[in-house]
């Protein structure tokens, strides 16, 4: 059964039906002064606000089935540690190594894939230093004045989200 066929995911369509109403409009939801106490959690030295999401506790809920039913804990462990979660594509999920800050091993397939992940990042970072040294230049001859991000969806949104918030500390000589 596919998650849209079960239970669960059918009464959260209901609901997000139901939270459309505006009766269920954010400007209705944030009258409640419990709000940012039930719809807040500190976790890891972070502190996550969803209270401005048309959201309600029956949502939460129900968010916290379909997770249970469909294993997702189970599923993040298996791809920090290298598993194959998904098998269309017929190799590990890495986004998780390719995001760890230090050298503990991932293991998949028998092999670590860390030091090839901090190689990969050491080489980007020689590359960049040489841009922006401008040893390596464009193909006339010119040191780079833009940058192109060209993505799709999360590829590009996590960059331009980076750029951003490191923006203070850009080379203003590239766009």
């Amino acid at each position: 059964m596919t998650i849209d066929q079960t239970e669960t995911w059918q009464r959260l369509m209901n609901h997000a039906e139901i939270i459309q109403t505006p009766a269920c409009h954010l400007k209705e939801l944030l009258k409640d002064p419990q709000r940012i106490n039930a719809f807040s959690i500190n976790a890891a030295e972070l502190w996550f606000d969803f209270s401005r999401q048309r959201v309600t506790s029956d949502i939460l809920s129900l968010l916290h089935q379909l997770a249970h039913e469909q294993n997702v804990q189970q599923r993040f462990i298996k791809m920090t540690q290298g598993d194959i979660v998904n098998p269309s594509e017929g190799r590990a999920a890495l986004h998780t190594a390719c995001r760890q800050m230090n050298d503990a091993p991932v293991m998949v397939n028998g092999v670590d894939v860390i030091p090839d992940i901090l190689a990969a990042r050491d080489s980007a970072a020689r590359f960049c230093e040489k841009v922006h040294a401008g040893e390596i230049k464009g193909s006339t001859g010119k040191q780079f004045a833009h940058a192109v991000v060209v993505g799709i969806g999360g590829s590009y949104l996590g960059t331009q989200f980076v750029s951003r918030a490191l923006y203070a500390h850009a080379d203003r000589g590239v766009q």
